[in-house]
């Protein structure tokens, strides 16, 4: 698995946003935002919904190995420097030049890249519950100290808190949206990403609950409502801070 940015939409002739989804622990760039229900066709909301509720958008979905047994060595800041690069060049166009980014981050991924987060720690969680969720997510074998995003979002982590001292100074120039899960892990008996560590109590962040799981908070169907609230949340991002 290589770091690659994926165009999941149609070039627009007239672009009004970029919006560059990033997975999670142990995800994947597709099914990380894709709904897979029995009775109705898989929704992958990000080029099935996005593009009818911003005409003009063009979305994009960041590949990178964040496996919980990866062998690579690579860290967060490696593969944010991979998605800027690949970001950089995407955005060569002089049609692009002054088009806004929306960064759409689920859990880990809203450490690589922050701007719009889905349950993302950024106070870490307890290694055993990432461990157990990756297991019953990835059906692979958990080896301890195999991967370095794994240590990386334990609760204290010093890498988690050099990269939110990090953020935290030039935190007020970007519009901020934090959802938080509301229902606990089935395996776990208890969410994945407490609110406490879901959201980073700026003055200017926007916090809502999503009814979901750690893993569901990000998938939506097309008759689910709360796709609502997060398509007009990522278009209001867009315009910039939004102060209180």
């Amino acid at each position: 698995m290589g770091n690659e940015l994926h165009l999941l939409t149609e070039e627009p002739q007239r672009p009004t946003m970029d919006i560059v989804a990033v997975h999670g622990l142990n995800g994947h760039y597709m099914d990380t935002f894709t709904d897979k229900s029995w009775f109705a066709p898989a929704t992958m909301w990000l080029k099935d919904l996005l593009p009818e509720k911003i005409p003009g958008c063009r979305v994009m979905s960041f590949e990178y190995d964040a496996s919980v047994n990866s062998m690579s060595v690579a860290n967060v800041r490696d593969s944010a420097r991979s998605l800027l690069e690949h970001l950089k060049d995407k955005r060569e166009d002089t049609i692009y030049a002054d088009v806004p980014i929306v960064i759409v981050a689920h859990s880990l991924g809203g450490i690589v890249i922050k701007q719009v987060f889905f349950g993302t720690p950024h106070r870490g969680a307890d290694a055993a519950q990432w461990a157990l969720m990756a297991e019953k997510i990835g059906h692979a074998v958990f080896h301890t100290g195999q991967s370095a995003f794994l240590r990386t979002l334990e609760r204290n982590s010093e890498d988690l808190y050099k990269i939110s001292e990090d953020f935290r100074p030039i935190s007020a120039n970007y519009a901020i949206v934090s959802f938080y899960e509301e229902y606990a892990y089935n395996i776990l008996g208890k969410v994945i990403v407490d609110k406490d560590s879901a959201i980073m109590g700026l003055p200017h962040e926007q916090k809502m609950m999503l009814s979901g799981t750690h893993t569901s908070m990000c998938r939506f169907s097309k008759s689910d409502k709360q796709f609502d609230a997060v398509w007009k949340r990522i278009k209001r991002a867009a315009t910039g801070v939004s102060r209180p």
